[in-house]
């Protein structure tokens, strides 16, 4: 049971939440927060439990992968690439190659504001009518782009009498407003921007969409370190010293990320499932199993 610090708050456990319940799993978050690591992660829990997952960037997410896995792949998601595919599966494949070869699929699909958009959302739903994953995990752009790009469907719907437009407009929206269907998770790092940015885009998203945050995840926190006293301890007892230092600032920090953490929970109203900070500057597989490996006790991952 949660204590009285996160009363009203949900639980992470099997009765009240399972992120692999639905087909569409969107990651978002402020730039620079770990969306993408975040999405890694995630696959990474998810295949272990026999789910085969495609992880599509919104952006030119990297990936890492040693090896190739037989139920994960990578994609990305280019409003020109997307739309040859969308001509070619109409029965207007060559049309698609005639805009390729002349280097005008890019241009057309950018060319109409919103059409863009609303290929790369099109395309998610036709994968989450797909048989052949389990899971789309959808690192999205960053939160400001994310909420114009999920605004974009409503619009054309609005705008568009009929025909295909308005048809998949309604499609993309019809799958937005699924919680069934498609779920979001935030991440954030313990700081005040990030906080406040995650808030407040959570806020449009639940007003704007009708989406809510399946799970909060916090990144990048310091581990629990033992303090002698209430004060900051170091060997040598002398407060000039560099180690009492950076043990005072290693408190100070600790407790600054304690505090925009349970800010962010409160505001979300979920308990925040915490991400440790790694001493590495590039993450690799090593590193992706240790995180996965924190986080699937905290998570639904059922088979």
């Amino acid at each position: 049971m949660p204590d009285m610090a996160h009363a009203g708050q949900k639980l992470h456990n099997d009765e009240v939440f399972d992120l692999f319940s639905q087909k569409v799993l969107v990651i978002v978050g402020k730039g620079g927060t770990g969306r993408t690591t975040l999405a890694r992660v995630l696959a990474e829990i998810g295949t272990r439990a026999g789910k085969k997952i495609s992880v599509i960037a919104g952006t030119s997410g990297t990936y890492f992968l040693a090896e190739k896995h037989p139920l994960l792949s990578f994609g990305s998601l280019e409003p020109g690439e997307v739309l040859i595919s969308y001509l070619n599966e109409h029965g207007l494949g060559q049309l698609g190659k005639r805009l390729s070869s002349a280097g005008l699929a890019g241009i057309i699909s950018t060319a109409i504001p919103g059409i863009a958009d609303l290929l790369v959302l099109a395309k998610i739903k036709q994968m989450e009518k797909s048989e052949a994953w389990d899971l789309i995990i959808f690192d999205a752009p960053a939160s400001g782009h994310f909420l114009r790009l999920i605004a974009t469907p409503k619009g054309l719907a609005d705008i568009a009498a009929a025909g295909p437009l308005q048809r998949q407009s309604r499609e993309v929206l019809e799958l937005l407003s699924d919680p069934k269907r498609l779920g979001a998770v935030f991440v954030t790092l313990a700081e005040d921007t990030p906080v406040k940015e995650s808030i407040e885009t959570m806020n449009q998203l639940r007003l704007n969409a009708g989406i809510t945050s399946r799970a909060l995840f916090v990144n990048s926190l310091l581990p629990p370190l033992a303090f002698k006293s209430g004060k900051a301890d170091s060997s040598s007892g002398d407060s000039d010293s560099p180690f009492y230092r950076a043990a005072a600032y290693t408190k100070a920090r600790t407790e600054s990320q304690e505090k925009f953490s349970d800010l962010a929970g409160k505001a979300f109203g979920l308990i925040p499932i915490k991400i440790p900070l790694l001493p590495t500057v590039e993450l690799d597989d090593r590193d992706i199993n240790y995180l996965a490996d924190t986080l699937e006790t905290k998570i639904g991952a059922k088979p």
